[in-house]
């Protein structure tokens, strides 16, 4: 029959308790005679005798005759019990390391049979965003008939200066265009510009107070969704496609549209619309950030849209914010707080 290595056996026992260490205080400063150090302490003599075997066990007391203790150095105790589990814990290391180096090659194998599997089901994985962006060329190239996209954010100028090469080459050729940014686009220097030139080029530019994620459509045939940290997915299937194109819709007929001659002039009722978005994200009690990647604003910019807020309502606090709204009909159909999400 085998047995638990001791200092497992040690561990289960449990900790040290208060008596046991008044019991090796005694036999260390005092006397080495157990009758002596069990009627000093007061100790019943069953429970006395436990406290010496947790301690003989911990190597903390060595027997010096029938009724006399030791008491040794606890250092070496904790070396004694704790060498075997160092070597087994190198052991388990190296098992770790040889398990790993052995299975590690296969995992290049699996991925590959996954993107296989996924091909096979109408997607295609794009792991990074160099991926990302040289295959969206290639698919831009092949474009016959309409883009449809919808953008949270517009990245980087850089970027949007590579975006507008390829949206420049499809509405040359006819392609029909049609983009949603969100409402605060409208007060963003860069992406006004952006507006501004898609317009004149010809694509259909709207805005909405909430843009719920990033998404484009080919040809009513091909779609790109975001999928992990700046990879994306091109789904294929017909169905998920279809079922896409009428959430794109959905958004475009709820969406505000911007003139060929840009953003301005069409009003403050625009940021009415963030305002009340803004105001039922709070209701709903959501953070400042996630209130701000849905308005497709900085964090400080959302602060300044609720500064702005509660001055225009002459309140303080949130709490008094919240109240106002309620009572002025601003978190408006409760439909609309689904719509935001």
């Amino acid at each position: 029959m085998s047995t638990a290595p001791e200092h497992e056996a040690v561990l289960s026992d449990g900790p040290l308790t208060p008596q046991d260490i008044a019991v090796y205080r005694q036999f260390l400063e005092v006397s080495p005679d157990a009758d002596e150090a069990a009627e000093r302490l007061g100790i019943p003599p069953a429970r006395f005798a436990e406290s010496v075997a947790r301690l003989t066990a911990r190597r903390l007391l060595s027997p010096d005759g029938p009724y006399r203790h030791e008491a040794l150095s606890p250092g070496l105790a904790a070396l004694a019990l704790t060498t075997s589990a160092h070597v087994q814990v190198h052991e388990l290391m190296r098992r770790i390391d040889s398990t790993r180096r052995e299975l590690g090659p296969l995992g290049a194998l699996y991925e590959g049979h996954v993107r296989r599997e996924l091909e096979g089901t109408g997607t295609e994985l794009l792991t990074d965003g160099a991926a990302v962006r040289h295959r969206f060329a290639e698919l831009s190239a092949q474009v016959r008939r309409s883009v449809l996209t919808v953008h949270p954010t517009l990245g980087s100028p850089e970027t949007l200066h590579a975006a507008r090469e390829l949206d420049r080459d499809l509405l040359a050729r006819g392609v029909r265009y049609r983009t949603v940014l969100p409402h605060t686009a409208r007060r963003q220097r860069e992406a006004l510009h952006h507006m501004t030139l898609l317009g004149g080029l010809g694509a259909q530019v709207r805005t909405a107070a909430v843009v719920p994620g990033r998404l484009v459509l080919l040809d009513g045939e091909t779609a790109v969704v975001p999928a992990g940290a700046g990879g994306a997915a091109v789904l294929r299937d017909p169905t998920v496609v279809s079922f896409l194109t009428v959430i794109f819709d959905h958004i475009w007929e709820h969406a505000e549209p911007v003139g060929a001659g840009g953003p301005g002039g069409e009003g403050d009722h625009v940021f009415e619309d963030v305002e009340a978005a803004l105001l039922r994200h709070l209701a709903h009690g959501r953070s400042d950030d996630f209130i701000a990647r849905r308005l497709g604003i900085s964090t400080r910019t959302m602060r300044r849209y609720l500064a702005g807020l509660c001055e225009k309502l002459g309140v303080e606090t949130r709490f008094q914010l919240g109240v106002a709204a309620e009572r002025l009909g601003l978190l408006g159909d409760p439909r609309e707080q689904d719509r935001d999400g």
